[in-house]
């Protein structure tokens, strides 16, 4: 199997396309009044939180999604300077990444992740990583 579709829940749609088309760099494949879809496998759904969604705590939270990004700080900075919230400066993880958190326009935090110039080892050489086989550039 492989992951197919991630849903975001957002308060408004059209502010959460643009960010996703302009800030992610996602290539938007379609769209209906309540949703928003890029790319493909996965697919990204980004729709419109109804009521339920509201109440189970679906908007403005943690999604646990990574994008990838060629330059942590860079993007950071770019961040910024369009007034995207993030959570502080990029940090590197014990296995060599460096990870970006920023908000979308209805909160959902996402992560920005920047792979170790010699992707599959750590920093210090002594532990490998897994790697997956395709990832979405930013």
């Amino acid at each position: 199997m492989e992951l197919a579709s991630v849903r975001i829940f957002v308060r408004d749609l059209p502010a959460a396309a643009r960010f996703y088309a302009e800030v992610v760099g996602l290539e938007q494949v379609g769209a209906t009044p309540e949703v928003a879809l890029f790319g493909a496998n996965p697919q990204i759904v980004i729709e419109v939180a109804d009521a339920e969604a509201f109440a189970e705590g679906l908007v403005g939270r943690f999604t646990g999604l990574s994008f990838a990004t060629q330059d942590a700080t860079a993007l950071h900075a770019a961040l910024a300077r369009t007034g995207v919230p993030t959570h502080g400066a990029p940090e590197r993880q014990p296995w060599g990444g460096i990870f970006l958190h920023a908000d979308d326009p209805s909160g959902n935090t996402i992560t920005f992740l920047q792979w170790p110039a010699e992707r599959g080892q750590t920093p210090d050489g002594t532990h490998s990583i897994s790697t997956p086989t395709s990832r979405s550039g930013v």
